[in-house]
């Protein structure tokens, strides 16, 4: 198969054919025709935080209708979070959850491992256990403080026992201010080691981390919202328009861009649960905002498709390249719409992104299947690969 377009390689929009065998790009080149595709040919996202809910939460959330969201989103690969209920701390919860995905994905799909107090000690053994049969991405997200929280020490060891990339919720158990709760422990935790900073929503926790050999990501709510503007409740909080405005002029500090897709019921919003849905706005939102001029495409790549790949260890993903899986998302420029929560597919039927401009793509391959072709999935569920 050969698809020839207006493609993003290498950093810029060139006109050219890609060559797909097997679901592998093979050959990239202007010589290369094919099958005309209209629109801007991108790599497919890469979402490296998201709570695809499921198990005893499935009333707000499961895989299929969060893998579904990701599809519409342009995205072709997740990494679901384990603070789940029950959550993914053992061998047994993952493997039942991954049969659960394998059966019910649109796209390609992958789970982290949680670490608590109760299962430190064996991490390293569950870890080995799993990998035989999985690919874990990383341990984490660590928590230190509420449900499924770890004490700094416990977190240090950890860190010396597992070689695997562990992501941390940076927010500090003893430090009652949100700023300075998320500061305190990005320092603390640069002193134990290498770390990935999940969601951070603060500009001097960004630049600590961008002066460190460890890594981040910031959310769409954190970068676009204040807390004068939206009052759900969120983790890490939303913050001032100051503080939100530095954020957003440090983005470039920033290794990778995540929703942090974390449904709720309104209900449940109302009543003070944390968390915002966008697993299915995050790509079009940003670009819209690269067309604008708001953001650079290149940066956007980076962040929401090479650094995702490269971080989290995804071989044969991110950007085109010959080598990679042929994960691609086709937008038309042209097509700006507003968000708007009845076109969505998240099963809570909400988002804080309503009325903001979007451009959605109206094409989506995975592995050189087209998936997705003018708002009709044209795959069954459990076509995603499981890692």
């Amino acid at each position: 198969m050969i698809i020839y377009g207006n493609v993003f390689y290498k950093g810029r929009i060139v006109e050219c054919g890609i060559e797909v065998e097997n679901g592998v790009v093979v050959d990239i080149g202007k010589d290369k025709k094919g099958k005309n595709v209209n629109g801007i040919i991108m790599p497919a996202g890469i979402d490296v935080h998201v709570h695809f809910r499921d198990f005893k939460e499935s009333y707000k959330e499961t895989i299929e209708s969060g893998s579904l969201s990701a599809l519409y989103g342009g995205v072709c690969l997740v990494v679901d979070q384990p603070n789940t209920n029950p959550p993914i701390v053992d061998e047994d919860i993952y493997f039942k959850r991954m049969n659960i995905a394998r059966k019910s994905t649109y796209i390609d799909y992958s789970l982290n491992l949680g670490l608590v107090e109760s299962n430190v000690d064996k991490i390293d053994e569950i870890l080995k256990k799993i990998e035989e049969n999985h690919y874990v991405p990383a341990i984490g997200e660590v928590f230190l403080r509420g449900k499924m929280s770890v004490s700094y020490k416990t977190l240090e060891r950890a860190r010396k026992t597992v070689d695997k990339l562990i992501t941390v919720h940076a927010e500090d158990p003893n430090e009652e201010d949100d700023v300075a709760a998320e500061v305190k422990a990005v320092e603390r935790c640069l002193k134990i080691g290498k770390f990935h900073f999940c969601h951070i929503s603060t500009a001097k926790a960004l630049d600590l981390i961008y002066n460190s050999e460890s890594t981040s990501e910031v959310t769409p709510h954190h970068l676009l919202y204040s807390r004068e503007i939206i009052k759900f409740k969120v983790n890490p909080s939303l913050k001032s328009n100051e503080e939100r405005v530095a954020l957003v002029r440090n983005f470039h500090k920033a290794d990778i861009l995540a929703s942090d897709h974390a449904p709720h019921t309104l209900e449940e919003k109302r009543e003070g649960a944390p968390g915002f849905p966008g697993v299915e706005t995050t790509y079009p939102m940003f670009f819209y905002m690269a067309k604008k001029g708001y953001i650079r495409i290149n940066d956007l790549v980076e962040k929401f498709v090479v650094n995702p790949a490269k971080i989290f260890g995804f071989n044969n993903y991110g950007e085109i390249e010959v080598g990679n899986y042929a994960n691609f998302a086709v937008f038309d420029p042209h097509r700006e719409k507003p968000i708007r929560a009845r076109d969505l597919h998240s099963k809570v039927g909400w988002t804080i992104y309503e009325g903001l401009m979007a451009i959605f793509p109206k094409e989506v391959y995975i592995r050189g299947e087209k998936v997705l072709e003018d708002g009709d999935v044209l795959v069954d569920k459990g076509f995603g690969k499981v890692i």
